[in-house]
């Protein structure tokens, strides 16, 4: 049987398109079950099925068996070596580690882990500087990438929100003017109808991006994956001699603290105004006494745009 058809998987495939509809974290996820199942030489509906039996035991060692196995694999992960010879970074483990925490909820059998491990300790963050921005900027070798970066940077959208973005639909008829903005809606677990804008950056990039491509009606804006955005990103941060690799939650948090810091002379924004041109879920009271019209809005965004600029 394909591993993908097992109901098991099924029902966990279903949980995340709920969640967040990224096919590459379902592909991601995917691969690490399986490796996981192959660690533990099990198909993903024995799992389940011995994870049912085993609640029910008196002994501690058989209740607990998932949860010692999940911490055997993590740690023989951290130990693969990969193609090109390195160890799999603390991100990557971490990361496999959830996908399986995240099927067994899926399927009604959640782990009950004494401490999950962390994707970036504390002591390994990193924050983006303007000057970190303005040298990948100048390393940016394709019109695409640029205008991307400028985008996600001065609109603070989640990575998903700005692949979907239609050519003809949200940005055709604003191209000519300084600033573009965005009234976008969402549906995932609830809906959420949000506005924000493209700075006089982004929108100078995204001309001059589209001046090399000519999108038809319908299409998307940036013709572009998730995954193959962060890998540029990874390569331009590489180029640009960043010791760490920057990806696109950190434009985004570049925008959400960038707007919420309060400085001299700065005019006052509220954090709930930030989250909501992030794309965040507010709340209908916070959005009826918290958020101004579209023409206050962007007021303000030209009043704080200068500290989204790299």
């Amino acid at each position: 049987m394909d591993f993908s058809q097992h109901d098991s998987i099924q029902r966990w495939l279903t949980a995340l398109s709920k969640k967040s509809g990224s096919e590459n974290t379902k592909e991601v996820y995917l691969h690490y079950m399986e490796r996981f199942c192959g660690f533990v030489g099990s198909n993903p509906d024995q799992l389940i099925v011995e994870r049912q039996a085993d609640l029910k035991s008196d002994d501690i060692l058989v209740k607990r068996r998932a949860e010692d196995r999940l911490d055997r694999w993590y740690v023989e992960l951290g130990k693969t070596v990969s193609k090109d010879g390195k160890r799999l970074s603390r991100n990557t483990c971490a990361l496999a580690f959830n996908a399986v925490r995240s099927f067994y909820k899926s399927n009604h059998m959640p782990l009950e882990m004494d401490v999950a491990p962390s994707a970036y300790p504390e002591k390994n963050k990193h924050g983006l500087t303007r000057e970190n921005l303005r040298t990948m900027l100048d390393r940016a070798e394709k019109p695409i990438h640029r205008a991307l970066i400028l985008c996600q940077l001065q609109s603070g959208l989640s990575i998903s929100d700005l692949l979907n973005l239609l050519y003809n639909e949200d940005v055709a008829d604003q191209l000519q003017a300084e600033r573009i903005h965005l009234h976008l809606r969402r549906e995932k677990e609830e809906a959420v109808e949000f506005d924000t804008f493209f700075g006089a950056m982004a929108t100078e990039a995204l001309r001059k991006y589209l001046e090399v491509r000519k999108p038809s009606i319908g299409e998307r804006l940036f013709p572009i994956t998730d995954r193959a955005f962060e890998y540029a990103l990874e390569r331009i941060s590489l180029r640009a001699g960043l010791s760490w690799r920057v990806g696109s939650h950190d434009l985004r948090r570049f925008f959400s603290n960038s707007l919420k810091t309060t400085r001299p002379n700065d005019p006052a924004f509220n954090d709930t105004l930030v989250e909501y041109w992030m794309g965040h879920s507010i709340g209908k009271v916070k959005r009826a006494y918290f958020i101004p019209s579209v023409e206050e809005q962007l007021r303000l965004y030209k009043l704080a745009e200068e500290r989204l600029e790299p």
